[in-house]
């Protein structure tokens, strides 16, 4: 049996606005046309020549995604391509940084994503404010000086000032 009541739990689910082909279209134009291109060699200069018929299609495709929270399974796919570090050993597997090359059609869809959460949720009350990463505006700078503000006033209170600082790095067995 059913109930209606209002204090039965239900899922919920955030009532994003559809994007207009207008929002795809400047994404698109956003794009750097200098980024290297995913397994797909879908390039952004690529995606700015398309026809506005394309940009009505890809913004039925995205507006899909999320009608149907449904990303499709490819393009959460990328190539890794293994970078060199300037000044290290090339014998050494520590001497490469990975570089994930994402379908730049996934990237356009992901920044479309982001501007609507961020302008339809209120991401003040769900981010704490020492929380630097992947925020714009705040760089590990800021964090920095936040860290050392921290510290100098505790000096000053005479209180206890404790820290951790974890580095975390991924270890190689060498062959």
């Amino acid at each position: 049996m059913v109930s209606d009541s209002l204090d039965v739990p239900c899922p919920m689910s955030l009532p994003i606005t559809p994007f207009s082909p207008a929002e795809v279209s400047a994404a698109i134009a956003r794009l750097n046309v200098r980024k290297a291109p995913g397994y797909d060699l879908i390039s952004g200069k690529v995606l700015q020549e398309v026809p506005p018929a394309a940009v009505v299609l890809l913004t039925t495709l995205y507006n899909s995604i999320l009608r149907l929270s449904y990303c499709p399974l490819l393009w959460k796919f990328a190539q890794i391509v293994m970078v060199p570090k300037p000044g290290k050993p090339a014998h050494d597997v520590a001497s490469y940084r990975p570089i994930s090359l994402l379908p730049i059609p996934s990237k356009v869809f992901e920044k479309l994503l982001l501007k609507r959460l961020r302008s339809d949720v209120d991401l003040s009350h769900l981010i704490p404010g020492y929380q630097f990463g992947f925020r714009p505006g705040h760089s590990p700078t800021q964090q920095a000086h936040r860290v050392v503000n921290a510290i100098v006033t505790s000096l000053e209170e005479r209180a206890l000032c404790t820290a951790v600082f974890l580095d975390v790095a991924q270890a190689f067995d060498k062959v």
